[in-house]
């Protein structure tokens, strides 16, 4: 059995280090050295919206609940409520709709 992801999911991780981003303020310089020699820095300004959502993503998993559904599948005991599922996905569908 499958179930299609009814969120969109967006991985950042090979685009920002969130640590860095977290760490610092809204500003960053980048360094780049290119094959001749030359160094060229610039001066990077993240938006407050950027700031907010980076922020708002930092929760997305919940790394040891995954890690218990997996242990479940391992040890073939894991529970599945259709009927949760079901529920879940009208209560999505409804909100999208109202929005």
């Amino acid at each position: 059995m499958s179930i299609d992801a009814t969120k969109l999911v967006t991985a950042v991780s090979g685009l920002l280090n969130r640590d860095l981003i977290n760490g610092q303020n809204k500003e960053t310089k980048a360094s780049v050295q290119m094959s001749n020699s030359l160094n060229l820095n610039s001066n990077v300004k993240l938006s407050q919206n950027t700031i907010a959502l980076l922020h708002s993503t930092e929760n997305d998993i919940d790394i040891s609940k995954i890690e218990k559904i997996k242990q479940a599948i391992t040890n073939g005991n894991l529970v599945i409520n259709p009927n949760k599922i079901a529920d879940e996905i009208i209560k999505q569908t409804l909100e999208e709709i109202e929005s």
